[in-house]
């Protein structure tokens, strides 16, 4: 073998070692490539809410290859969702991204640990400096701040609205195209079904929360909340109060029972009138078999329309930037027009962004084919933030709130003792 064939030879093994010898190369871009994994909590089931999200977290996953969502259900809505929290964070585990009432608001700025969307942005994602501010309007975002900071974005909207039975009012005498306005005209129209068909004339939702209770009163005057302390026991909140406590255990043309049956009993044309979020609409349409309309959220006579905004926001529990950044991206896309648009035509819920609603492409034709979420939507202009009890009594004010109903209309104790006592033991819990 010639000189130059030899000198060939151990250069080529020479450069092999060295090649070999650099295998770290490859196995640091693979490093570099995997897959991201983060959890999104939500409550929602399978016949409401549920396909939508598995199928908006399948396309996700789907348009890139660099991070997987896990979608989690938690039962029994939020509070059910807050407990789960409370003993995964205690364990030293938490999702990445958590779907939380607003409701819980002040409870969970102060009892977990979150990153801002701002900071977020700041220090990760400078791209995506403007996208707050371009994305939504300044109310929206502040239905997920707590004094000026952004905890998260707010996702779902629900407003209260009136469901009723047509068919019912026609059968009563009623004018199936005049439904009540005032609340006076709720227990007047309740009294006149129910003695005219023997079906309940109304029913308001039951969760576990103070939502619609929160509408009621606060449509008369009160307030649940001033400077940090519970004021919802006034004279306006009693008065609002014994009217619907009146329609259940006087007058018995209201019912009393959870929400999941008190929506069943309605869509089965058990109940004239319902009272209940908009985020049930599809769930209502697809069921009934009567006429089925709707109306704004009923006044008192003289007093301006309050509307508490129901839904939940989404805040990034993630504590490593990777994971952090990766929830980001999957929320911007959850925020996209074409995900927002078809979350609220299956569900009810209506959307974080003002573009969706304008959209042709998005919910433009939707809003006046369909005439409950057309009403939905008018309320958001009237819409103010859920009150949220602060720092880390807020669940346990919840629950006092609730047992106060299921008090008041089970008619073990009257409103104004009811409502003093749920006012003084929330007020000592925050002191």
């Amino acid at each position: 073998m010639k000189k130059h064939q030899w000198l060939i030879m151990i250069i080529a093994v020479v450069v092999g070692v060295v090649g070999s010898s650099c295998g770290s190369q490859p196995k640091n871009e693979s490093s570099q490539d995997e897959v991201v994994e983060i959890s999104f909590w939500h409550v929602f089931s399978e016949n409401f809410g549920a396909p939508v999200i598995k199928e908006m977290v399948t396309a996700f996953n789907d348009s890139q290859d660099k991070i997987n969502v896990t979608e989690v259900y938690n039962p029994d809505m939020y509070p059910g969702l807050m407990q789960n929290l409370q003993a995964e964070v205690a364990a030293g585990e938490a999702p990445s991204i958590a779907m939380i009432g607003y409701n819980y608001l002040k409870y969970f700025a102060a009892n977990f640990e979150y990153i801002d969307p701002k900071t977020l942005i700041a220090e990760q994602v400078p791209d995506d400096q403007g996208y707050l501010s371009e994305t939504f309007l300044p109310n929206i975002l502040s239905l997920a701040q707590v004094d000026g900071e952004q905890i998260g974005l707010p996702y779902a909207i629900s407003t209260p609205i009136i469901y009723y039975n047509a068919d019912l009012f026609k059968a009563a005498g009623l004018d199936s195209e005049q439904p009540p306005t005032t609340w006076q005209e709720v227990r007047q129209m309740a009294q006149v079904i129910s003695d005219k068909t023997g079906e309940y004339g109304f029913y308001m939702q039951e969760y576990a929360d103070n939502w619609a209770v929160q509408g009621l009163l606060e449509s008369n005057g009160a307030e649940m909340l001033k400077n940090g302390k519970a004021t919802f026991a006034s004279q306006e909140a009693i008065q609002a109060y014994e009217l619907f406590a009146d329609m259940v255990l006087k007058d018995k043309t209201a019912l009393h029972i959870g929400a999941d049956e008190g929506i069943q009993a309605f869509s089965n044309g058990k109940v004239g009138i319902f009272l209940g979020t908009s985020a049930k609409i599809d769930t209502i349409q697809s069921t009934v078999e009567f006429e089925l309309k709707g109306a704004e959220f009923p006044i008192f006579s003289g007093k301006e329309r309050r509307i508490p905004a129901g839904g939940n926001f989404l805040p990034i529990l993630a504590k490593e930037p990777a994971e952090q950044q990766a929830a980001w991206e999957f929320i911007k896309f959850m925020m996209e027009p074409e995900w927002l648009a078809k979350w609220s035509k299956n569900t009810g819920y209506l959307p974080p962004r003002e573009d969706v609603a304008k959209d042709p492409n998005g919910l433009q034709n939707y809003l006046k084919e369909n005439q409950l979420f057309g009403i939905a939507y008018e309320e958001l202009a009237e819409i103010y933030p859920w009150a949220a009890f602060p720092d880390d009594v807020g669940a346990q004010a919840e629950q006092i709130f609730a047992n106060t109903r299921d008090q008041i209309l089970e008619g073990t104790v009257s409103v104004e003792k009811a409502l003093k006592d749920a006012e003084k033991e929330i007020n000592q819990l925050m002191d």
